[in-house]
C-alpha cells in the first residue's frame, strides 16, 4: 500500500520500524518540510521505559537504524540513509522527542529485507521545461462545430507517442509522455481533469542506488539550463523495482508500479518557484532539432567537458545571483573550454610573454563560434581581452577596484551567450542556429543593451570607450 500523496506541510502519524527482531514498534509522525522529509519520534527514557531502550540508544548516540520502516493507515514509507537532525533528551517522567531524516524516502514498502540498501532498476523524474522543450504531448482534440459556428462536439483522443530513447552509458534514457485523468463532482459541478506531461527515465539493466539515476537524469537537465538560459528545477521522481510489488489482500502480483521516490538531494528544488512561461518560450533548440542522436552526443561529450559545463550551468542555473558571479563562473567554463578546443589561427595575437593567456582561450571559444558582432565590439580579439581583463579584475583584489558595473553587467551577457552556444554545439545538432548568430540575425537584444549603455569595445586591446563621447569627437574631428 501507497501513500499517493505527500506534499509540504503534510504530516502521517504512524509505527516506525526499525527491522531488528522483537524490538518494540514506536510511534512517530513523518512530515514533509522545506528541507526534506522529518521523522519525529516521541519517548522516554530507557531506564524508565524498557520498551524505549532502543529509540533512546539511537538519540543519546546520535546513530539511528540506517534504514526504517513507517506504516500508517494511509500506507507505508521506507526510511533510507537515515540520519540523527536533533533531540530533546528524555529525563525522567519528561517526555524527549528526537528527529530523522533519511537521505531517500520511498512512498511504499518493499519485499527486501531492510538491512538492504535502496537499489532500482528504473526512474523517472519530472522536472520544469521538459513540456515546453520536447513539444510531445499525448492529447489529440478535434471540436466539431454546427452551421452556426458553435461547438458541440469535442473529440479528444489520449495516446502515448512512442518515445524518445537513447544511451548514456549503461543506462538506456527515455523520454516520453504520461497522462492521467481525474472526475471531480461535489453537489455543484463535475470537473473532468486530464494531465498531459512529459517524463524523463533511466533504465538499468542491474538495479542502482538512486544517485546513479540522478546523475544521469541531471546531465540532461543541464542541457535545457543552457538551451533555456535559466533555472530549471527537479519536481518529482518515481522509481520502480522487481521488489516493489502491488498485491491483492491474498498476496497475488498485480503489478510492480511506479511508486514516489523523495530525494534529499532534490528536494529543495521542489519548493523553488516555477519559471514563468516567457523563459522557455525560445530554447536554443528544441528536441526535435537536437534528437536521440544529439542527447548521445552531449552524453559523450559529457564527461570530457565537465569542467566546461558544471561551472557554466550553476550561475546559469541559479536564481538572484551577482554579476561578478556570472562572469567569474562563465569565464572559468570558457577558459577550461578553449583548452579542449585546441589551437586557433590568430591566436597569437592574445598571447602574454609568447604564451597563451586568459584571453587566448576565451579567444578560442570565440574563434570556433565565430558569431558575427557588429560595431559595438572592434574584433574577436579585442572582445576576448576585454572579457580576460573583466575577469582578472573582478577576481583578484590586487588588481585594484572592481571594473566598472556597466562593463561587467555587458560581459556577463556576453559570456552566458558564449556559453550556452557552446555547449548547444555539443549536441552536434547546432549548425543552423549557430548560422543565425554569425549572421548577426539573432544579436539584436545584445546589440540593444550596448546601444542603451552607450558603450563598445573599440580596438584589439579590449578598451571600452563611451559611444557619446566617440560620435561627438568624430562631429569635432
Amino acid at each position: 500500500m501507497t501513500i499517493n500523496k505527500f506534499d509540504f506541510g503534510d504530516s502521517f502519524a504512524g509505527l516506525l520500524i526499525d527491522g531488528v527482531e522483537e524490538t518494540p514498534y514506536v510511534g512517530a509522525t513523518l512530515r514533509l518540510t522545506d528541507t526534506g522529509v522529518e521523522i519525529e519520534v516521541p519517548y522516554l527514557s530507557g531506564y524508565a521505559a524498557a520498551q524505549f531502550a532502543h529509540v533512546d540508544e539511537w538519540f543519546r548516540q546520535r546513530t539511528p537504524p540506517t534504514n526504517m520502516l513507517l506504516r500508517t493507515r494511509e500506507g507505508a514509507a521506507t526510511l533510507f540513509g537515515c540520519r540523527w537532525r536533533g533531540h530533546s533528551s528524555a529525563a525522567g517522567s519528561r517526555i524527549g522527542s528526537g528527529r530523522i531524516a533519511p537521505d531517500e524516502t520511498l512512498l511504499h514498502d518493499r519485499e527486501e529485507s531492510l538491512s538492504e540498501p535502496l537499489t532500482v532498476k528504473s526512474c523517472r523524474s519530472r522536472a520544469d521545461g521538459l513540456n515546453h522543450w520536447t513539444r510531445l504531448t499525448a492529447v489529440e482534440s478535434d471540436a466539431h462545430r454546427d452551421d452556426e459556428r458553435r461547438t458541440n462536439v469535442l473529440e479528444v483522443t489520449v495516446k502515448s507517442p512512442e518515445p524518445i530513447e537513447w544511451q548514456q552509458g549503461e543506462a538506456t534514457m527515455r523520454i516520453q509522455t504520461s497522462w492521467r485523468f481525474e472526475a471531480k463532482q461535489d453537489g455543484y459541478e463535475r470537473i473532468h481533469e486530464l494531465h498531459d506531461n512529459v517524463l524523463l527515465e533511466s533504465e538499468w539493466v542491474d538495479p542502482r542506488e538512486f544517485f546513479h539515476h540522478l546523475a544521469e537524469h541531471r546531465k540532461v537537465m543541464h542541457l535545457l539550463v543552457f538551451l533555456f538560459g535559466t533555472a530549471l528545477s527537479f519536481r518529482e521522481h518515481q522509481v520502480r523495482d522487481e521488489t516493489i510489488a502491488s498485491r491483492t489482500m491474498d498476496g497475488t502480483l498485480i503489478e510492480h508500479p511506479f511508486v514516489e521516490l523523495i530525494s534529499a538531494r532534490t528536494i529543495r528544488e521542489r519548493g523553488q518557484p516555477t519559471p514563468a512561461k516567457e523563459k522557455l518560450g525560445r530554447p536554443l533548440l528544441v528536441l526535435q532539432e537536437v534528437g536521440a542522436e544529439g542527447l548521445t552526443s552531449w552524453a559523450e561529450m559529457y564527461g570530457e567537458w565537465e569542467r566546461f559545463i558544471l561551472p557554466a550551468v550553476a550561475v546559469i542555473g541559479r536564481r538572484n545571483r551577482f554579476i561578478e558571479d556570472v562572469v567569474m563562473s562563465t569565464s572559468m567554463a570558457l577558459e577550461a573550454a578553449g583548452q579542449l578546443i585546441g589551437e586557433r589561427p590568430g591566436e597569437e595575437a592574445t598571447y602574454g610573454r609568447a604564451r597563451p593567456s586568459m584571453a587566448t582561450y576565451v579567444f578560442r571559444c570565440l574563434d570556433y563560434l565565430d558569431i558575427g558582432w557588429d560595431d559595438y565590439i572592434h574584433s574577436q580579439v579585442g572582445l576576448a581581452r576585454a572579457i580576460s581583463n573583466n575577469y582578472k579584475r573582478v577576481k583578484h583584489a590586487d588588481n585594484g577596484a572592481f571594473p566598472d558595473h556597466v562593463e561587467t553587467a555587458l560581459i556577463g551577457e556576453v559570456n552566458e551567450l558564449v556559453v550556452r552556444l557552446l555547449a548547444a554545439s555539443l549536441t552536434g545538432a547546432a549548425d543552423e542556429l549557430l548560422q543565425r548568430y554569425r549572421s548577426g540575425s539573432e544579436l539584436w537584444q545584445l546589440q540593444q543593451l550596448f546601444e542603451a549603455n552607450e558603450v563598445r569595445i573599440d580596438d584589439d586591446a579590449g578598451t571600452w570607450v563611451s559611444t557619446v563621447q566617440a560620435d561627438a569627437q568624430d562631429l569635432t574631428d
